[in-house]
C-alpha cells in the first residue's frame, strides 16, 4: 500500500509564478521535462550515515538565498561519446532504472558521476586493474574540473587520459522527480545515491558560491522549516527523510526503491498554493512493486535520449524542485 499523500507549502517564488499565470489555460511548460540527474553522495560517520549537501549563498537579491540542495546537472551529449565503462552495461543500468532506453540511462548514470567529479573532485571509476581509483593516486586538478564545467573538456575524456573506466554499478537510483510545469525551467531528474569511494576526498567547486559540507540528513531537516520550502525543496527533503531512516551506507546502498516518477499537484487554498506528492511505496512490502515494470511517467523514455545541446551555457544547475 502507498503511503498516503502529503501537502507542502508553495515556496515564494512558485506562488509567484502560479499567481501570476492562474488565469492561464495551460501551464508555463506542458511539454517534455528536460531529464538531469542529482548526486547524493553518501559517508558514514560515528552518529550515522551524513550526505554531501550544498547551500546557497544568502547574498541579498539570491532568490535561492540558503536553499539545501544536492549537486544536480542536465544531460549533455559529449557524455557517452568513447565512454569506456566497467561493472554494468547500458542495459543493466535501464534495468535498474526501470525505463526502456539504455542509452538514456547510462547518460543519466553518467550525468551524476560528471557532477559528482565537477563540484566534489569525487572519481567513480576504475584503473586498468579493476580497482576502484582513489583521488590521491590519480588526482584531477581544478583546472581540470573546471574545463568539464564549461563544457570544453568531456567526461569520457577525463577518464580516457587516464587509462580509466566508468563504474555506473557505485551509483544506485534513490528518486525520481517530475517539477510542475508551472516552474519557469521544467526538468525529469534522477537523484542518485553513491558511497564516498575508499580514501577518496572531498575537494567541493562552487561556481555559484554556494557553501558544501557533510550534514546528516536529519540535521538539513531540522534546519528546514517544516512549514516552509523556502530554504529546501519538496524533492530534496524527500531524500532526507528516507535516507534518515537508514542505519548505515551499506543498508542504503542496497536499498530496492519505488523508482516511479513523483508529479507534485497544485491546489489554492484561499491565498496560499500548496503542493501534493504522494511518496513512493516502499518496495520492502510484499507486492507494492509486483504488477509494474517499465516505469510509465507520460513522457517518452524511447531510445533517444533528449540530450542538452553542447552549447548550453551551464553544467550545475537548480532544478527549483517543488
Amino acid at each position: 500500500m502507498s503511503p498516503p499523500a502529503r501537502e507542502f507549502a508553495a515556496s515564494r517564488e512558485l506562488s509567484r509564478l502560479l499567481t501570476m499565470f492562474a488565469g492561464a489555460e495551460r501551464p508555463l511548460h506542458p511539454d517534455r521535462p528536460a531529464p538531469a540527474a542529482a548526486l547524493v553522495l553518501l559517508r558514514e560517520a560515528a552518529a550515522g550515515v551524513e550526505v554531501f549537501v550544498t547551500r546557497q549563498s544568502d547574498a541579498r537579491g539570491n532568490a535561492e538565498r540558503n536553499r539545501w540542495a544536492f549537486p544536480t546537472t542536465e544531460l549533455i551529449a559529449s557524455d557517452l561519446r568513447r565512454l569506456r565503462t566497467a561493472g554494468w552495461s547500458a542495459e543493466q543500468c535501464a534495468a535498474a532504472l526501470r525505463i526502456d532506453s539504455p542509452s538514456r540511462a547510462l547518460a543519466l548514470y553518467t550525468a551524476a558521476a560528471r557532477i559528482g567529479l565537477v563540484t566534489m573532485g569525487i572519481l567513480l571509476a576504475e584503473d586498468i586493474d579493476g580497482r576502484v581509483v582513489t583521488t590521491a593516486g590519480i588526482p584531477v586538478e581544478r583546472s581540470t574540473r573546471e574545463l568539464v564545467a564549461a563544457k570544453r573538456l568531456s567526461f569520457p575524456q577525463v577518464l580516457d587520459d587516464r587509462d580509466l573506466r566508468f563504474r555506473p554499478d557505485l551509483l544506485r537510483p534513490w528518486l525520481r522527480w517530475i517539477n510542475t510545469p508551472w516552474q519557469l525551467r521544467r526538468f525529469d531528474t534522477v537523484y542518485f545515491t553513491a558511497a564516498l569511494p575508499h580514501v577518496q576526498h572531498v575537494d567541493f567547486l562552487s561556481h555559484n558560491d554556494a557553501w558544501g559540507g557533510w550534514k546528516a540528513p536529519a540535521e538539513v531537516l531540522a534546519a528546514s522549516d517544516p512549514d516552509r520550502s523556502e530554504h529546501i525543496s519538496v524533492a530534496t527533503r524527500l531524500v532526507c527523510e528516507s535516507l534518515a531512516e537508514m542505519p548505515s551506507i551499506g543498508s542504503a546502498m542496497t536499498r530496492i526503491r519505488d523508482l516511479r516518477p513523483i508529479i507534485p499537484e497544485i491546489a489554492q487554498r484561499g491565498d496560499r498554493w500548496w503542493v501534493t506528492v504522494s511518496p513512493p511505496a516502499d518496495p520492502s512490502q510484499r507486492g507494492a512493486l509486483r504488477d509494474s515494470g517499465t516505469v510509465e511517467s507520460g513522457e517518452d523514455d524511447a531510445d533517444s535520449p533528449p540530450l542538452v545541446a553542447e552549447t548550453e551555457e551551464e553544467s550545475e544547475i537548480d532544478p527549483r524542485a517543488e
